[in-house]
């Protein structure tokens, strides 16, 4: 069952007095786990279709960590990923193979619930990163929508969405 079916908010993974600079630390390490959990997917799922929608979705996360590492530059906080969230992605993709295709993508749309209110902070934030922030929402809207739509059947057109944001053209 998902959020959306229960009308209930999902775990905050971040608090109201948290600042910016680890709001953005923590935005870009999550592209960074996101990157290397989907392409560690790719590599363990046994179906080729889901394989190669795995590889869209790492290759979304990579393009919008590239296009948001500008605005973490000009704070002064450091891109390098994380060699944890490295770890911890490569431990989720060899846990995945014990995964449905469906519960993988009632993680996804559960945990899109959580990342989207954490990019709308970041534009109120740093109103002066705006535009990086509604990339991240609309990169995180677009991974809900796969989801969504893999859960409902839809999966020729699920990955519309994904296609359809400008950094992913």
């Amino acid at each position: 069952m998902s959020d959306a079916d229960t009308d209930t908010e999902p775990p905050a993974i971040f608090s109201a007095d948290d600042g910016i600079e680890k709001l953005w630390v923590q935005a870009y390490q999550g592209e960074v786990l996101g990157e290397a959990l989907f392409e560690g997917i790719a590599e363990v799922v046994d179906d080729t279709e889901h394989a190669r929608k795995m590889r869209v979705l790492a290759t979304l996360e990579l393009r919008t960590k590239e296009a948001v590492a500008p605005s973490l530059e000009r704070a002064g906080i450091s891109t390098e990923p994380d060699v944890e969230m490295l770890s911890v992605a490569e431990a989720m993709a060899a846990g995945s193979v014990d995964s449905t295709w469906e519960q993988m993508m009632t993680s996804i749309d559960s945990v899109t619930g959580q990342f989207i209110p954490l990019y709308e902070r970041i534009a109120e934030l740093d109103p002066a990163e705006r535009e990086a922030a509604e990339l991240l929402v609309a990169h995180e809207v677009a991974l809900r929508d796969f989801a969504r739509a893999e859960l409902a059947g839809r999966t020729d057109s699920s990955l519309n969405p994904v296609n359809a944001l400008p950094h992913m053209r």
